[in-house]
């Protein structure tokens, strides 16, 4: 009997995606793969506090939250996401959380609060967006740094340029009022002109955050994400066929049966650009998103395996937490002008790295890790990052293949890490020159790798990288 329920679990197909917005419970039926959360927010439950603007995941407005349960910490955690882009079918057995949910006219939210009374709002188009990317960082965080604070709301732009009594009104949270920059001094208040350093509106007697208040993650997602080992969303629009397996089999069987399927993890890019394009038939999209098995970190003694699930946020965190300062330093400041923290929420490194525009492809060309590599006929092969890197400067792989994981460096003696950013604004922007170099040094350089990406296209400077050696 066991085995039955067992086979008939891991046949069975869902077209119904259930979610939760705002402590209501939602079920979508066969929704088109191509809906994003904004547009079934505003159009199908009318919540339009999630304003739509650049639909590109550039300014923010569209902002929610996103709840979702770890297994691994035995908890909600919580990740603000651009609903312009963020897939209908990835909310599947998640919370989410809206402008609308988290406070209304009766009783504000404190972060809604703060910036209303703190003269924050001018047209109030980005409000909401900047609501929820506060929000989103003091749920995990109640306590969080000023540094912190800046780099939650990095992705939200004003259109008013009324940023002061925004950041005033959002910094307020902080117990330190305090960037903690210049060694632990406080150069943010050693201003010359004493109308600087005034605050527009103090905040000491406003409400504070409350537990109580916030919608819980509900347990029935907990046990159904249990019980969801096996179940496929498998969705049909229009113009795409979406199949979504949790099992690395069945997703290898897909992919056999048809290979023209285009692979995609977040499907952010590739959401993006076929809403740019026409299609002369309906395609195929096999998502890697529900597989577990490539979320996996281990950690080793000289490396840790990073699966090509992982979202870029969630890269960087297992940098953080495993590398020795001198390989994770570099990276996190690398990446401190990367688009905008919605985006690495959703987007993994694998997509990241394959699509040829992030910021990886010059760390991962200079690093040189090794990827696991997998095909439809479940064969496991493994290259370096230097090997599928093609003359033009882009990651490919072949047909049917994806990556299931990566080793990357996390102790190495010797290696200085080296990384430089460059876009069209001082701030979080898409790359116009990015510049790493890997160098191994004992008494001299012994070798030497320096990477540079050129918009989409990722070189290495092979006669640069020659030249060091023995300096």
């Amino acid at each position: 009997m066991k085995i039955t329920y067992t086979f008939q679990k891991k046949s069975m197909k869902c077209t119904t995606i259930h979610f939760n917005v705002n402590g209501k419970y939602i079920h979508a039926d066969h929704v088109d793969p191509e809906t994003t959360l904004a547009h079934y927010l505003r159009n199908e439950l009318g919540l339009t506090g999630t304003k739509l603007a650049c639909e590109e995941g550039a300014c923010g407005a569209c902002t929610v939250t996103i709840g979702k349960w770890d297994r691994t910490l035995n908890r909600a955690i919580y990740v603000a996401v651009n609903a312009c882009l963020y897939p209908l079918y990835m909310a599947h057995h998640r919370l989410v959380l809206t402008v609308e949910g988290i406070g209304n006219v009766k009783r504000l939210h404190p972060v809604q609060e703060r910036i209303a009374r703190g003269h924050g709002t001018q047209c109030g188009f980005c409000s909401p967006g900047f609501v929820m990317s506060a929000y989103t960082l003091l749920r995990n965080n109640p306590t969080p740094s000023i540094r912190e604070i800046n780099q939650a709301i990095k992705g939200n732009l004003c259109r008013c340029t009324g940023y002061r009594p925004i950041i005033e009104a959002l910094q307020s949270f902080s117990p330190s009022g305090c960037c903690r920059g210049s060694g632990g001094k406080c150069p943010c208040k050693e201003q010359s002109n004493g109308l600087d350093r005034e605050k527009l509106v103090t905040f000491d007697d406003f409400p504070k955050l409350g537990e109580s208040q916030e919608i819980v993650f509900p347990s029935k997602f907990i046990m159904e994400s249990e019980d969801s080992d096996g179940e496929e969303i498998f969705l049909e629009g229009r113009r795409v066929m979406l199949q979504a397996p949790s099992d690395l089999k069945v997703f290898g069987e897909h992919l056999r049966s048809n290979s023209e399927a285009k692979i995609i993890s977040s499907g952010l890019i590739t959401k993006l650009i076929a809403s740019q394009s026409s299609f002369d038939k309906k395609v195929v999209w096999v998502s890697t998103h529900r597989l577990k098995t490539l979320c996996d970190v281990k950690v080793f003694d000289k490396e840790m395996s990073v699966g090509a699930n992982l979202t870029i946020s969630e890269f960087l965190d297992a940098v953080s937490r495993h590398c020795k300062s001198n390989i994770s330093k570099p990276i996190r400041k690398l990446f401190d002008k990367y688009s905008s923290l919605q985006v690495a929420n959703v987007a993994s490194w694998a997509g990241g790295f394959f699509s040829g525009s992030s910021d990886l492809s010059a760390l991962f060309l200079a690093l040189n890790p090794s990827l696991t590599i997998r095909n439809a006929a479940s064969v496991h092969e493994y290259r370096h990052v230097s090997e599928l890197v093609d003359e033009n400067g882009r990651a490919k792989l072949g047909k049917s293949q994806f990556a299931i994981s990566m080793s990357f460096p996390r102790s190495e003696d010797g290696l200085r890490l080296f990384t430089f950013k460059q876009g069209a604004r001082s701030g979080p922007d898409s790359t116009d020159v990015n510049c790493v170099a890997a160098l191994n040094v004992k008494d001299v350089i012994e070798t030497a790798r320096v990477a540079m990406s050129l918009g989409s296209r990722a070189i290495l400077c092979g006669k640069l990288s020659k030249m060091l050696c023995g300096k």
